[in-house]
């Protein structure tokens, strides 16, 4: 697994240095149009002090903004005698310091670690850590963390960043260079500009990519040096729970968002799947259909969740889980979670139906692109083509509109949350069309005085977010979100609307009905409308 993250780390790194140089070398050629090394010069010498420094500004930033308790190693001894002796004894085997110790006020588990240099490192837990988690998983959780310390992954990513940032800034230099020789015919610097662009957007996802293979590896590091992989893995089913359950703050929101790509987990994804994992996991199940296996098939299976996950800086929980049993498995251990099963139900699964929707769905959520391109090429034989590029996006927009928001059936299909999570076949562009009965239990943003969507808890126990429009845009929202959606906070109703699935859960609402009041929402109007207004008027400019 170490060999994974050095070639994934050599892989991109070399790569994206390979960008860099390639566009340099042809600014280099076109030396006149501004003096660019000392720029390159100045970016990497303002990274690396950034590198140097962002440790402290950190800990300045926690102080101010989160209720951060500095604990001496003493004094989380004292406390965790057990968990502070195993930091001790791997630390002392890696030959680095014990990290400075952080405890975060705040019942929302989480942990992550920063620093510029393993003697130079941090490791924050929250109180959640502690409530949530037995002792052999706050190990687990915690060695994770001593993972990344070990590995210097955070190194790694920083050098990477700082050659993407150098690829953005010559993006910028070339369209400024275009505007100052005044878009000269010939001149090719925009078309230099546009490769350091898609050279940017491809180094971003390189960076994506070595963001999960480093939490593979911390999640193997942790796994060898507990000796029990199955910790870690309740660890994220519990953690998910913990971040789901809890009732947020707007201080614990802020700091769960600002920690998303640090984290050990990804807090967007924790609602449906936490409170479905914690389900399916209770040791007294009294309902039927309970079934953990079914829970993963969409993360393993299901080709909508590679496109969820290349957009992600975490692996999807459940092939991070499956990687640890894997290795639990190989090492002799028994896992609590039965991959031979859910490769079994894979099996099962109509290829037809899971393919078959899905290259359907690429190409609707492709059409956008392509109605641009095809009006972008028209215009190019005459820019008095414009009208078609408004009535190709439009017609496209409509049709992935329609596609998006489908009532097969016409009625809603009256279901749980728990039961959509083991729906391998859902997908994050076609919706299906639900009647979920519950309880809205808080905005969808915590202390959020504007935002209109809520969150509600349904019958099942899950927790789900329901996306509301209003039909006036924006304006309308602030206002939703400032009265009704308040209003609704505690009471129970049903919500129709149509579910999707990615990195994480959410239904876009149709309707809502609580306390006998019926609540009308826009998403599917406004999908649809947008389209048809584009290309009524794509056709009225074309006619006159």
């Amino acid at each position: 697994m170490k060999g994974k993250l050095i070639f994934a780390s050599t892989i991109t790194l070399g790569i994206l240095a390979s960008f860099v140089f390639f566009v340099f070398y042809l600014i280099a050629f076109f030396a006149d149009i501004i003096n660019i090394w000392f720029l390159i010069g100045l970016t990497v010498l303002t990274n690396l002090i950034f590198w140097l420094v962002t440790p402290f500004i950190t800990d300045w930033m926690q102080r101010v903004f989160y209720k951060i308790k500095w604990v001496t190693f003493e004094e989380f001894s004292a406390e965790h005698k057990e968990v502070a002796d195993f930091i001790k004894e791997v630390c002392a085997k890696h030959r680095i310091k014990i990290p400075r110790l952080r405890i975060i006020q705040d019942l929302n588990p989480t942990a992550y670690c920063y620093g510029s240099y393993p003697n130079n490192s941090r490791i924050v837990v929250s109180e959640g850590i502690f409530k949530y988690l037995d002792v052999d998983e706050q190990k687990a959780v915690i060695c994770h963390e001593i993972g990344h310390i070990v590995n210097l992954d955070f190194i790694i990513m920083t050098i990477a960043v700082t050659l993407l940032q150098v690829l953005y800034e010559a993006y910028f230099i070339f369209l400024r260079a275009r505007r100052a020789r005044g878009g000269k015919k010939g001149d090719i610097t925009p078309l230099i500009g546009l490769i350091a662009y898609v050279l940017y957007i491809i180094g971003s996802y390189l960076i994506l990519y070595l963001s999960r293979t480093r939490e593979y590896l911390a999640d193997r590091f942790s796994a060898q040096h507990t000796g029990k992989p199955d910790s870690l893995s309740m660890a994220l089913v519990k953690i998910a729970y913990g971040i789901a359950v809890e009732t947020n703050t707007e201080t614990a929101d802020r700091l769960l968002a600002s920690t998303r790509a640090l984290g050990i987990y990804d807090y967007k994804a924790a609602n449906s799947l936490g409170t479905s994992f914690k389900l399916a996991t209770e040791k007294n199940k009294t309902e039927t259909g309970r079934d953990l296996t079914k829970i993963f098939l969409f993360d393993i299976f299901s080709p909508w969740a590679f496109i969820s996950e290349i957009n992600s800086t975490h692996p999807l929980t459940g092939k991070r889980i499956r990687a640890l049993a894997h290795y639990a498995k190989g090492i002799g251990k028994t896992s609590a979670f039965d991959f031979e099963r859910v490769a079994q139900e894979g099996k099962l699964l109509d290829r037809n139906r899971l393919y078959g929707e899905f290259y359907e769905g690429i190409v609707i959520y492709s059409l956008p692109a392509l109605a641009i391109l095809g009006g972008l090429s028209l215009m190019v034989l005459n820019p008095l083509n414009y009208p078609a590029l408004i009535g190709l996006l439009g017609t496209a927009l409509l049709a992935q509109g329609l596609y998006r928001f489908q009532r097969k059936g016409g009625a809603p299909e009256k279901i749980t949350v728990f039961e959509l999570m083991q729906d391998p076949y859902s997908n994050p562009l076609r919706g299906r069309y639900v009647e979920l009965d519950g309880q809205v239990i808080g905005k969808a943003d915590a202390g959020s005085y504007l935002g209109e969507d809520v969150k509600m808890q349904d019958r099942s126990g899950c927790l789900i977010y329901l996306n509301y429009e209003s039909a006036i845009p924006i304006l309308g929202n602030i206002i939703f979100g400032l009265s009704k959606a308040k209003e609704m906070i505690g009471k129970s109703g049903k919500a129709i609307g149509w579910f999707r699935r990615s990195s994480f859960q959410i239904v876009d609402l149709d309707t809502v009905e609580v306390s006998g009041g019926k609540i009308k929402s826009y998403t599917r109007f406004w999908a649809i409308i947008a389209g048809i207004c584009l290309l009524v008027l794509g056709l009225f400019l074309f006619i006159i």
